[in-house]
């Protein structure tokens, strides 16, 4: 049995982890003000279940045996249904990001409810920036996928 099959459990395990230490976190600044709660309880949730699609795309997959190994997932030219719907999903959470953050608010109240980064961002803009700047780096990976690198499935 090859152990990658189970890397997307992992990873679903890892950003929950990520949110309940975000959560933790979060308390410190809930306890000096405690009308930030209903923001952060909502970040929280946006973690947990938007961070998580991809993942279960990717495990309903595995499992149901459309794709034999996680790294498959790394040839997605090869046309998998499975592995194209992983991509969409992924692209489907960027494209709603990309809108929450720009169009619905989602800048300006990461920026009012600290510590979800390592780094105290202050500035909406700058948060929009390093949006764009990650995505930019999330499709140049995934053109390359697409069309210049052949990894093997073994």
């Amino acid at each position: 049995m090859d152990p990658s099959k189970w890397f997307w459990l992992v990873i679903i395990a890892a950003t929950c982890l990520i949110a309940g230490i975000f959560r933790f976190k979060s308390q410190r600044h809930i306890r000096d003000n405690p009308e930030l709660a209903d923001g952060y309880a909502k970040i929280f949730r946006g973690i947990v279940i938007w961070g998580n699609i991809p993942w279960i795309v990717m495990g309903l997959g595995i499992i149901v045996g459309g794709v034999p190994s996680v790294r498959n997932y790394f040839r997605p030219r090869d046309g998998n249904p499975f592995v194209l719907a992983h991509f969409v999903s992924v692209f489907l959470i960027w494209t709603l990001g990309t809108y929450w953050l720009f169009f619905r608010g989602g800048a300006e109240m990461l920026v009012k409810h600290p510590g979800l980064f390592n780094v105290d961002i202050k500035s909406p803009l700058m948060l929009k920036l390093l949006w764009i700047l990650c995505l930019a780096c999330g499709i140049g990976a995934v053109i390359m996928l697409f069309f210049f690198t052949d990894v093997p499935v073994l």
